[in-house]
């Protein structure tokens, strides 16, 4: 199986880090192929925006909907992004290792989960979260 885990915590010695390292290294010992994404290390920017894309939609007034859209139309994202989503893709597994913060995902997480999965109507994670990406197929 092919499994990603999604892990953000500012120190790697605390117990969500060695949670995410366990979790690694059982994995592998099982056969399955592990792939990560560290948001504390990678300094993942949670915060969307035009540097978020290589393509433009419209110059004159930024929807953040339809730059998603004719991103994923066109191949238009930038290359941090594309290579987030491409784990995406890849995997047939997610696991996401936080710790809760304030009752609530930590920001980092929270903005690579509205960005990176698919937001499409049908799907099930339209009923997971709605946040107005219908037509966009991924972004990160």
């Amino acid at each position: 199986m092919k499994v990603l885990i999604v892990y953000w915590h500012p120190e790697p010695k605390s117990f969500n880090g060695a949670l995410f390292q366990t979790a690694i290294s059982y994995l592998e010992t099982q056969g399955h192929d592990v792939r990560t994404s560290d948001l504390h290390s990678m300094e993942f920017n949670p915060v969307s925006g035009r540097h978020n894309f290589t393509t433009v939609k419209d110059d004159t007034y930024f929807k953040q909907q339809f730059e998603e859209i004719h991103a994923s139309e066109n191949a238009g994202f930038a290359p941090d992004i594309e290579a987030e989503i491409q784990k995406i893709e890849w995997c047939d597994v997610m696991i996401f290792q936080f710790p809760l913060w304030w009752f609530g995902l930590p920001a980092a997480l929270k903005g690579w989960l509205i960005g990176c999965l698919p937001w499409e109507e049908h799907t099930e994670w339209a009923g997971f979260m709605k946040m107005g990406r219908l037509k966009a197929k991924k972004r990160c």
